[in-house]
C-alpha cells in the first residue's frame, strides 16, 4: 500500500471501521489519498469537500453515499451480493440544499432493506460518515432474515 494512504490510515487509528472504509476505497480506485483524507479525517468545508467538487455536485454527493452503501452491503452480504437469488441494488438521493439518502433495495420482493445518512452534508464529518456506516449495517442485518423469508416465499 502506498505510503500516502498509509498516512491517511493513521489519522484513523481511532476507527476500526473508518480504516476499513478508507482501505476499501482506495483499492477500489473511487479515490486517491488526498480525497480518503478529506472525506474520512476531516469535516467538510460545506455540502462536499470544496477541493474535490466534480462538475456536478450532486453527482458528487450521490458518489460518496452510494459507495457508504456499496462497502456496507459488501460486508454483510458479500461481493456478489447483487447475483440471484437477490437482486440488490442502491440507489443515491443527493441533495445539497436538504438531506441526502441512499436506499438499499431488493429488487425482486419490493423490499426497501435500508435507508442511509437522512441529513444534510453540510460539515459532515469522520463521526457523522462512522454513525452512518453503523446504521447501514444495523438496518441491513436486521432485515436479512427478513429478505430471506421473502425469497423464500416467493419462489
Amino acid at each position: 500500500m502506498e505510503a500516502e494512504i498509509k498516512n491517511v490510515l493513521k489519522c484513523l487509528w481511532k476507527s476500526p471501521l473508518l480504516r476499513k472504509f478508507a482501505k476499501w476505497l482506495y483499492k477500489s480506485e473511487y479515490y486517491g489519498a488526498e480525497e480518503i483524507e478529506a472525506l474520512l479525517c476531516k469535516t467538510w468545508d460545506g455540502a462536499y469537500p470544496t477541493e474535490f467538487l466534480g462538475d456536478d455536485l450532486l453527482i458528487t454527493i450521490g458518489n460518496f453515499l452510494y459507495y457508504t452503501a456499496e462497502f456496507t452491503v459488501e460486508r454483510v452480504y458479500g461481493e456478489n451480493y447483487w447475483e440471484p437469488p437477490t437482486h440488490i441494488r442502491i440507489v443515491a438521493d443527493p441533495s445539497y440544499e436538504d438531506r441526502s439518502y441512499v436506499y438499499v433495495l431488493e429488487l425482486n420482493t419490493k423490499t426497501i432493506l435500508a435507508v442511509g445518512c437522512g441529513r444534510k452534508t453540510w460539515n459532515y464529518n469522520p463521526e457523522a460518515v462512522e454513525d452512518d456506516l453503523k446504521d447501514l449495517a444495523k438496518e441491513l442485518e436486521e432485515t436479512k432474515g427478513l429478505l430471506a423469508t421473502r425469497i423464500v416465499s416467493s419462489s
